[in-house]
């Protein structure tokens, strides 16, 4: 039987929780850490539902209380790595893990079920089938790898960009500016040699 939200007690959520913020992606990202302490912290504290952009982004992330989140994705851009980052943490340095935390996406309030909950096994197979020990909760669809620049790499690549771009139009610039004065002059010579 697996257990529910109810039944994990808020000592193995924090225990895990603290397992989670030693494990790489988080020692490598403050602001991640800060991130998920906060909200789990909150949904503890039985205060999940308060958990929006705006609390997250002047109490976890440091934002000044002028922050709007309508016009600012700074929270979104965030969770969706904090996403990711709690996917490669329970891939790849799952030790000592029991309790599962997921921040679902659209929202920011995070769940907790048990590894050992998340595995469904259909009850018509005959064959078995190994088992999985880190298990993905049921209600978690795998996130797509996109392969890329980092967003100081797409600056590189933007400022080449724009500094080809600005080459050619003063290339260009030069180009018609001599055509036109030779072509003025030119014209100007035969006039005088004309009369």
């Amino acid at each position: 039987m697996s257990e529910t939200e109810e039944e994990i007690s808020a000592d193995r959520v924090v225990e895990t929780l603290e397992i989670l913020l030693r494990a790489p992606p988080f020692l490598r990202s403050p602001k991640l850490a800060r991130f998920l302490r906060f909200v789990v912290e909150e949904e503890l504290a039985g205060r999940g539902a308060t958990v929006k952009a705006y609390t997250i982004a002047t109490q976890a992330l440091g934002r000044n209380p002028d922050f709007d989140p309508s016009l600012d994705p700074s929270v979104r851009v965030e969770a969706g790595r904090l996403r990711r980052a709690l996917d490669d943490a329970y891939a790849q340095h799952a030790a000592g893990l029991e309790v599962r935390i997921t921040v679902p996406v659209g929202g920011y309030r995070p769940r907790f079920g048990t590894l050992a909950a998340a595995a469904i096994v259909p009850e018509a197979t005959t064959e078995t089938e190994p088992e999985d020990p880190f298990p993905m909760v049921a209600t978690e669809r795998p996130h797509a790898v996109v392969v890329g620049f980092s967003p100081r790499g797409q600056a590189a690549v933007i400022a080449l960009l724009a500094g080809i771009l600005l080459v050619l139009c003063i290339d260009l610039g030069l180009t018609v500016s001599t055509r036109m004065t030779s072509g003025s002059a030119g014209s100007g010579d035969i006039a005088v040699r004309g009369r």
